[in-house]
């Protein structure tokens, strides 16, 4: 996927990723020069399906594979959402 088709992620700071059977906060992605690319695909998935699930992460994680490095952040929030069948919810902090 090429970055213009990416949203665009000026306005995000980080992103709040909510999920676990009571909708906790499980963590969180700054968006910094190596987690551009992250930040980006996170919220593009977030705005497309309105949560990260499996599904969503899989489509994620074939966005990630050519980024190398610079996604290793959303690569490693993707895999643990395949892993543990779960759902995450973001929140855009700008």
């Amino acid at each position: 996927m090429k970055k213009t088709a990416l949203p665009n992620i000026e306005h995000i700071q980080k992103l709040l990723l909510y999920g676990g059977p009571s909708a906790q906060l499980q963590g969180e992605l700054v968006k910094t020069p190596d987690s551009e690319i992250s930040v980006a695909i996170l919220y593009h998935l977030a705005l497309r399906h309105g949560v990260i699930s499996p599904t969503a992460a899989r489509e994620g994680l074939a966005l990630l594979a050519t980024a190398g490095k610079a996604g290793e952040n959303g690569r490693q929030i993707l895999e643990k959402v395949i892993a543990d069948s779960d759902f995450l919810a973001v929140r855009v902090m700008r």
